[in-house]
């Protein structure tokens, strides 16, 4: 990402500066990659305890939180860039509401795809949790309570 994102659109340019967390996505992302192998691992081994299960729920969970942290500074710039591109476009909302979407959306992009990354990581491991022990892993517990 640049730190200055610009975006040309019928020589139209949108200055508004974008956090560059390029560094600290690809650092998210090596972890990912580490609790990828080891649940890839798990589900060779056909085997997954209790305290494996936590440790990789956990440390998944941690990664999607520093993920969601870095994120809030693109959610801020909402507010920004639908009026730049309403403003711009004043003539023509349908185009605006295109060009806005389309911008959010792809600066949000980098962080969708790691948290859907630690989304699955979560699914797989409760997947084959309950495949191996047939219930329900220990966190699932705190889910009911809180009736998810």
């Amino acid at each position: 990402m640049n730190n200055n994102n610009k975006l040309i659109s019928n020589q139209i340019i949108c200055n508004i500066t974008i956090p560059d967390h390029s560094e600290e996505l690809c650092k998210a992302e090596i972890l990912i990659k580490k609790n990828q192998i080891k649940v890839k691992k798990l589900y060779k081994q056909k085997h997954i305890s209790d305290i494996q299960h936590d440790f990789i729920y956990e440390d998944t969970i941690r990664i999607l939180d520093y993920i969601g942290r870095l994120s809030m500074e693109i959610f801020n710039l909402e507010n920004d860039l639908e009026n730049f591109y309403f403003k711009t476009y004043k003539h023509s909302p349908e185009l605006a509401k295109k060009l806005w979407l389309d911008h959010y959306d792809n600066i949000h992009h980098p962080y969708d795809l790691l948290k859907n990354r630690c989304f699955r990581i979560l699914d797989d491991i409760d997947e084959l949790y309950i495949s191996i022990h047939k219930k329900y892993p220990p966190n699932w517990n705190a889910r009911c309570i809180l009736n998810l």
